[in-house]
């Protein structure tokens, strides 16, 4: 018999957490597993990049939004399907996840955190360390991100389990032959370039970048700033760069689907975030050779080698950062040194392979055990 795993999602559009839960189905062993996803809120575009055919996406982008309503839909669904295992993603999904399985007498629920917390008031913080503590097991993607959690909802650290991400090492790697990308993104052999990749929202702190960035063009005009994704912040992120005077330093790109090609072009790629659970686009950055510049914050110290295979700063400092980049865009050979460095680096500790058979492991501890509910 196989295995019946659902995820619960918002969506599928594009992020982290989702390109995450597209690379389990995809490389899941198949003999074994079947993993459906739901999407509470919308579908999204990264179902388009789900080749397991045992595998099916359920949404509808004209439903009701409510908790009830999300309640019911986990309930439905696992009436109909009869699950093994429910697979939340956060306090979005968590609520309904827990309280439709066990309406629906699913014998395991468990939750998965990728870096993104509410504890804003005591109200989320209780709701959470209650949810916390009543599904089965709680999976993060860092130990920093487990530490912090039950730091700030006091859940007993038992109750969780650190699954590190992991990269396709055979899609994303050096490439720097790129002429045709570099000719139709009208840059020159000269230019020095920067870029970030992920949605333009508040948490990734791309103000910072942009005032480093402003200090970065005065001493090297030929350094370009490439922003790839979208999001709500893009017309603010405008209106900064033109506050800033670097207009033509900068380009928005908006949501692409070569990332790949798209990382080996950059010579440097930041992330500016306040926070992070395991960024995914660090580690796709790293396996295509190319040295990033990260906050200090989450995951991503357990990613990066200070130093060694990328650098490090403290978040939300556009001078310390500056002084970083400059550094880099000055010194081709430090950049190359890095680069390779790191492409070794996730060759050795983040593979996609070590990922997925660490998730599929707990799955079958899970069901081997039968979960029990208080």
């Amino acid at each position: 018999m196989k295995i019946r795993i659902l995820h619960v999602v918002q969506s599928l559009n594009t992020g982290g957490l989702e390109n995450g839960i597209v690379n389990l189905i995809n490389y899941s062993n198949k003999e074994d597993f079947i993993i459906d996803v739901l999407c509470l809120r919308s579908g999204g575009a990264l179902i388009q990049r789900i080749g397991n055919e045992n595998s099916h996406i359920y949404y509808d982008d004209h439903s009701n939004q409510g908790k009830l309503a999300a309640i019911k839909k986990v309930y439905a669904l696992c009436k109909k399907n009869e699950y093994d295992i429910i697979h939340s993603h956060g306090f979005a999904t968590m609520l309904a996840a827990y309280f439709g399985g066990r309406l629906a007498k699913c014998p395991c629920i468990i939750n998965g955190e990728h870096g993104t917390l509410y504890y804003s008031n005591l109200k989320q913080r209780l709701i959470q360390r209650y949810l916390f503590n009543k599904v089965k097991l709680n999976l993060t993607v860092s130990a920093t991100l487990k530490t912090k959690i039950c730091q700030i909802y006091s859940t007993p650290p038992e109750q969780f389990k650190t699954i590190l991400n992991g990269v396709d090492s055979n899609l994303f790697y050096p490439n720097k032959r790129q002429e045709k990308l570099r000719h139709s993104l009208v840059l020159s052999e000269d230019n020095v370039v920067i870029g970030s990749v992920g949605r333009l929202v508040e948490v990734k702190n791309y103000p910072s970048l942009i005032r480093a960035m402003k200090s970065v063009s005065a001493k090297f005009p030929e350094a370009i700033l490439l922003f790839v994704g979208d999001g709500p912040e893009y017309e603010s992120l405008q209106k900064k760069v033109d506050q800033a005077g670097i207009n033509s330093q900068v380009k928005f790109l908006g949501r692409r689907d070569d990332i790949p090609n798209l990382l080996s072009l950059f010579d440097v790629f930041v992330l500016p975030s306040f926070c992070e659970g395991l960024s995914n686009t660090i580690l796709e950055s790293m396996a295509c050779g190319t040295p990033v510049v990260a906050s200090r914050v989450g995951g991503n110290v357990e990613i990066i080698d200070d130093g060694e295979t990328g650098h490090l700063y403290t978040s939300d400092d556009s001078e310390e950062l500056a002084e970083v980049l400059l550094k880099l865009v000055a010194d081709s050979h430090k950049r190359k040194l890095l680069g390779q460095q790191a492409r070794r680096h996730i060759e050795k500790q983040f593979s996609l392979s070590s990922m997925v058979k660490n998730y599929e492991q707990t799955y079958y501890q899970l069901v081997d055990n039968k979960a029990s509910y208080q």
